[in-house]
């Protein structure tokens, strides 16, 4: 039996945490640099922007929750491997459906409510809740005070993904030596982000598209369901830098210069092709790099890897609220946006190490095991 294997049915997989790590701490400066971020509404706004902060999150964009898809997929096959189905739908639910519903009603209507105050001069806490919760709006981005899962919404698809495809993962494992067989092709590999583009037009909630999600969470499935599938995206991870340098370059070259294309014309569906390859060989990159140089042990990891969802709960709320008062200093751009980085991890860190950690209940409703669990 391979290394590979050993590891995979333990459910250690070093590369794979430190990645999930890594993907959750950016979420600090990549939703920082939101708040100054040109072409996007948000929860607060700055008065000012700079084309580098806009650079950072059109470069992280395309690929960053997809990664974090992929990493829960994959995670989730190495979790049914030493579980039976029964015991993967009752931890799913602990893990994911509680913090939700905690999240909803704590931890998020701080971050619509900073929102209400810049449409509302004289704002009231009653007259907030009481439009929050009982007047919805068809938008659930909150960014105008409405009611929203804000960056929830991740956790809420991650939970109904893993609910409806049991079935499916289990006839996957079934048949991994088939379906191996296949999908480890070279030329195949390059099928996915055309299905994932085809995905993506089917009907989406606000600006989030549940099947254009889903996909990258099965396809992480599939890739670590079996070693010779994950081995296929390994042995490409040079060439797929120089093609994802190549794209991404265009890409925001092409966003920066303001090009407007035809909806549906050539050069529109040409740009729509570009992103999602742009995104595949990014993706393909990260895993195969992370295997070469994350897969080692060290003494943070367990902490890190225990606090991660925690602090992915908790980091946009920080965020808004101390974004709120350090967009009014009389300072220049980049003093606030390394200040309110500095500030919201310091902040996030110590809620989870004071208060998260320290009590039952808390661990509880953050989804936070006593075991060491691969996924969010």
């Amino acid at each position: 039996m391979t290394t590979q294997n050993i590891e995979t049915i333990i459910g250690r997989r070093n590369d794979i945490e430190y990645l999930r790590i890594i993907a959750v701490l950016l979420l600090i400066p990549f939703h920082c640099a939101m708040v100054f971020f040109s072409y996007e509404p948000f929860y607060v706004k700055s008065t000012h922007s700079h084309p580098l902060l806009d650079y950072f999150v059109l470069f992280l964009s395309p690929w960053h929750m997809p990664l974090l898809f992929l990493i829960a997929g994959m995670s989730s096959c190495y979790s049914l491997q030493k579980r039976i189905w029964k015991q993967y739908l009752l931890e799913r639910t602990k893990r994911l459906l509680i913090p939700f519903l905690f999240g909803i009603f704590v931890i998020v209507p701080p971050q619509p409510f900073i929102a209400y105050l810049r449409h509302y001069p004289d704002p009231s806490l009653v007259d907030f809740l009481k439009q929050y919760f009982f007047h919805i709006q068809g938008d659930f981005t909150g960014y105008t005070g409405s009611f929203t899962p804000a960056h929830l919404w991740f956790i809420l698809y991650l939970y109904f993904f893993s609910i409806i495809s049991v079935p499916l993962f289990l006839l996957v494992k079934k048949h991994s030596e088939i379906i191996a067989s296949y999908l480890s092709k070279r030329g195949l590999l390059l099928l996915y982000p055309i299905i994932i583009g085809l995905a993506e037009q089917l009907p989406s909630i606000s600006s989030k598209n549940p099947f254009y999600y889903y996909t990258y969470f099965f396809i992480g499935y599939l890739i670590a369901s079996h070693p010779q599938i994950e081995q296929s995206i390994n042995n490409e991870k040079a060439v797929v830098l120089s093609l994802g340098v190549l794209t991404m370059i265009t890409y925001l070259l092409l966003i920066k210069t303001s090009f407007n294309f035809e909806k549906y014309s050539y050069l529109d569906v040409s740009f729509y092709i570009l992103r999602k390859f742009n995104a595949w060989f990014w993706l393909m990159w990260i895993l195969g790099y992370g295997k070469k140089i994350l897969n080692f042990q060290s003494r943070w990891l367990p902490y890190a890897s225990k606090m991660s969802y925690p602090f992915y709960i908790l980091h946009q709320t920080v965020i808004i609220i101390l974004a709120y008062y350090v967009v009014q200093w009389q300072t220049n751009i980049w003093a606030q946006f390394f200040s309110l980085v500095i500030l919201s991890f310091i902040f996030t860190i110590a809620i989870y190490h004071f208060l998260v950690r320290k009590y039952k209940l808390c661990r509880l409703v953050f989804g936070v095991t006593d075991r060491k669990i691969l996924g969010i």
